[in-house]
């Protein structure tokens, strides 16, 4: 008998939900595992993925036996190289923050669309485009242990296994709101690190009841309220001159000004700012490397729709105290 019990204890109590973002999408437990099936089904001969990324994405790769090609990026997110892809080639170029909807749109108008992946990890309201496929990753914007989307017009096989991780994965996020962030902190080190090196498998139901259950609308409106705030306070003080304040509710707001000091400042005000990515060096892996100062000077400020502008103009206040 295949149908829910009924009767017993009652289940963790949610509101009522609209269902997922992107309904249509094919669920895995993260986005990298999604890669790793794209690539399983459809192997290229190579495919060609920036330098300034998680290192975990090179896992897929790896793992399917593709060689990988890198490339550099310019202080715009742009392409920076001269990059020319054989018949079997693909490659993936990163929705940075967020902020980056114009630059996949040029990609897409330099490469053939159908040999380009767009990683929107970083940019959960950017909508999917005519292109190989597009992979999404909701933990980053939302409360939930794991999950990760796969939106392509090719054929990947449903993994037979689903993912039975998620409850251990929740258990930091709940003791965030029991006990504050400090508490779970080594928690959610050790969940992540779970998501490594796993054949694909289907998202857990309990991420898809979390993910149906989210308010996507007010979500949205924070982040970009949030992100055109830090916009109107800093953005002269910004090296990242091509940032757009009219950016789609982004992931953060990315802040650089070439010190390497305040991610420690802030902390120490309970204000924690994530690093993308903290291993990345580049090419010659010295500071010669935009990829290197990235990873090492750019602020990630929140910017998510756990806050308001009293929050915002806390950590800019914080920020100008660590800069001064």
């Amino acid at each position: 008998m295949n149908r829910d019990a009924i009767g017993g204890y009652l289940e963790l109590e949610l509101p009522p939900g609209n269902g997922e973002r992107y309904p249509g999408a094919q669920r895995f437990q993260s986005a990298r595992a999604a890669l790793l099936a794209l690539l399983a089904a459809h192997p290229p001969q190579r495919i060609w993925m920036p330098w300034y990324n998680c290192e975990t994405m090179l896992e897929p790769p790896a793992m399917a036996g593709i060689p990988v090609h890198r490339y550099q990026i310019d202080q715009h997110f742009e392409i920076a190289e001269d990059i020319v892809l054989g018949e079997n080639d693909w490659l993936l170029y990163v929705n940075y923050f967020g902020v980056c909807d114009a630059q996949v749109e040029r990609v897409l108008s330099q490469f053939p669309p159908t040999q380009v992946v767009i990683d929107n990890s970083q940019a959960f309201f950017s909508p999917p485009t005519a292109c190989l496929a597009t992979l999404y990753s909701p933990r980053k914007f939302f409360g939930i242990p794991d999950g990760g989307y796969l939106i392509t017009d090719l054929p990947i096989p449903e993994p037979e296994e689903q993912d039975g991780s998620s409850i251990e994965r929740l258990q930091p996020l709940l003791i965030r709101i029991d006990k504050g962030p400090e508490a779970g902190y080594e928690g959610i080190r050790m969940a992540r690190a779970t998501l490594r090196g796993q054949r694909p498998k289907r998202m857990s139901t309990l991420t898809q009841r979390l993910l149906a259950h989210i308010d996507y609308a007010a979500a949205f409106e924070r982040r970009k309220q949030n992100f055109a705030r830090y916009h109107r306070l800093l953005g002269n003080a910004n090296a990242l001159t091509s940032l757009d304040a009219r950016a789609r509710a982004p992931l953060c707001y990315p802040f650089w000004n070439h010190r390497t000091d305040l991610h420690a400042a802030l902390s120490e005000q309970r204000i924690f700012v994530a690093k993308y990515w903290p291993n990345t060096r580049g090419r010659s892996g010295t500071p010669n490397d935009l990829e290197f100062r990235l990873s090492t000077e750019c602020l990630a400020l929140p910017c998510d729709q756990r806050y308001g502008e009293s929050e915002i103009d806390l950590v800019i206040a914080a920020l100008r105290e660590a800069a001064a």
